[in-house]
């Protein structure tokens, strides 16, 4: 037989008995404010943890209810903080408001929302209308005037249904917890007595669209989140794993009065790595 024959045998036989490399198995959904970062600076921990999934390549992304900057600008503020991120790797809310109104085939919106580059994102809808069929509300912070939340009400009253990018009851600014979008849509929803659609967490549309490309089992994915309500809550809902950290707006009575309890409990993102399945 041919040398050239033979060497090729061997090296056909040797890749047959030779383990390929396993692929990760699960995946990691990660809340960003409070849990990867708290005002202009990251967690401790956080970036290590990261670059532990890279290095493993195992599957992540950043999950947010953030409406107060657009994707594109919140993962340069990441950037600037030292984490190396692409904005694939960021899956937000509006972007679920996005795919949500196109699918009740919506045409005129309203977008309440602080920055207004956000528009770049709804460009296939009318936002400049009288009469919109869908008001999407993003956090305004101190800009929720009494004048904002009264036109608003007006036009939900002769038919917009109310888009609520979320419906967190409050966040930690970097100083204090502070009133979130949820107390205003909450005001909105009383006076005018219909519901909102929620499409950011807890609602199942964002942790579904975020890990759809995995094509992994819910239960094979981990939530990492510092709220018992949205993040922990929305991860049992799917059948997530869910991780609390103590870190951003975790509060230890809050824990004790849900009926909710998550899968695990840690300090913070930087004990993420102790309690997954790494070789």
């Amino acid at each position: 037989m041919p040398v050239v024959k033979v060497l090729l045998t061997l090296h056909f036989l040797v890749n047959l008995i030779t383990p390929l490399p396993s692929m990760p198995n699960f995946g990691i959904l990660f809340d960003l404010d409070g849990v990867i970062y708290q005002g202009n600076a990251l967690i401790a921990g956080a970036k290590e943890s990261i670059s532990l999934l890279r290095q493993n390549n195992i599957p992540f992304r950043f999950i947010t209810n953030t409406t107060r900057m657009t994707k594109r600008n919140l993962v340069t503020k990441l950037k600037s903080m030292g984490l190396s991120l692409e904005i694939n790797e960021v899956f937000a809310a509006p972007h679920a408001a996005v795919e949500y109104c196109k699918s009740k085939g919506y045409k005129k919106i309203e977008l309440v929302v602080p920055d207004r580059s956000m528009e770049e994102d709804f460009a296939d809808f009318d936002l400049h209308t009288d009469n919109p069929q869908a008001i999407v509300m993003g956090d305004m912070g101190n800009q929720f005037t009494f004048d904002l939340l009264n036109s608003l009400f007006k036009k939900i009253l002769t038919g917009a249904e109310i888009v609520a990018l979320h419906k967190n009851k409050y966040w930690h600014s970097g100083k204090e917890l502070t009133l979130d979008l949820g107390a205003f849509v909450s005001a909105l929803e009383f006076a005018t007595e219909k519901e909102s659609v929620v499409i950011g967490k807890p609602s199942p549309h964002l942790f579904q669209l975020a890990s759809k490309p995995w094509e992994l089992p819910f239960k094979s994915i981990f939530m990492v989140g510092d709220d018992i309500n949205s993040d922990i809550n929305g991860a049992y809902n799917v059948g997530m794993q869910s991780v609390l950290v103590k870190t951003g707006k975790y509060r230890e009575e809050s824990l004790k009065r849900s009926e909710i309890k998550p899968d695990y409990i840690i300090n913070s993102v930087a004990d993420l790595p102790e309690i997954l399945p790494l070789n």
